[in-house]
C-alpha cells in the first residue's frame, strides 16, 4: 500500500486513523475470528440445528451408538490382552507400561533406564510379537 495512504479502524462507531502495522493487525485479528466462526458453525453439532436442516435426529443417534456386538467384541478383546499381559515378565510389562501407558518415547525410555534406544526397540518388537501371538491364540 503506499505512503499516502490513510489507515482507519472503527472504534465504537468512530473511524479512528491507525498506522499501517495496526491496521494490518486488527484485519489479520478479525479475519482469523470469522475463519473460526465459520469452522465452529461447519462442526457444530446441535439438535436445533439437525431440526432446522430437517435431519432426522433419532437416525444420527443410533448411528453413532456402538452396536451390541461391538461392545461385546471389544470387550473381549480386552480380555484377551489384559490376559496376555499378565503371562509377561515384570521387565517386560514395565517397558510396554511406559512406553503405551505412560505415552514415553523409546528415546526418553532409555535416557531414563540407561539403556540404548536400539535395545529399547528390540525389546519392544519382541515383546509385541509375544502379545500379538498370544492374543490370536
Amino acid at each position: 500500500m503506499s505512503e499516502n495512504e490513510k489507515y482507519t479502524i472503527v472504534v465504537k462507531s468512530n473511524r479512528v486513523e491507525v498506522s499501517e502495522a495496526v491496521y494490518r493487525a486488527y484485519h489479520k485479528e478479525r479475519e482469523s475470528e470469522r475463519y473460526q466462526k465459520k469452522l465452529i458453525y461447519q462442526f457444530e453439532l446441535s439438535l436445533e440445528r439437525f431440526q432446522d436442516e430437517g435431519v432426522n435426529v433419532e437416525f444420527l443417534i443410533t448411528r453413532f451408538q456402538q452396536s451390541i456386538e461391538d461392545m461385546l467384541i471389544e470387550q473381549e478383546q480386552l480380555r484377551k490382552l489384559h490376559m496376555a499381559l499378565d503371562t509377561l515378565t515384570v521387565e517386560e510389562r514395565l517397558l510396554i507400561h511406559e512406553l503405551f501407558f505412560n505415552g514415553k518415547s523409546e528415546r526418553i525410555l532409555a535416557s531414563e533406564t540407561g539403556v540404548s534406544n536400539m535395545t529399547i526397540h528390540d525389546r519392544k518388537c519382541r515383546i509385541l510379537k509375544k502379545l500379538k501371538k498370544l492374543i490370536e491364540i
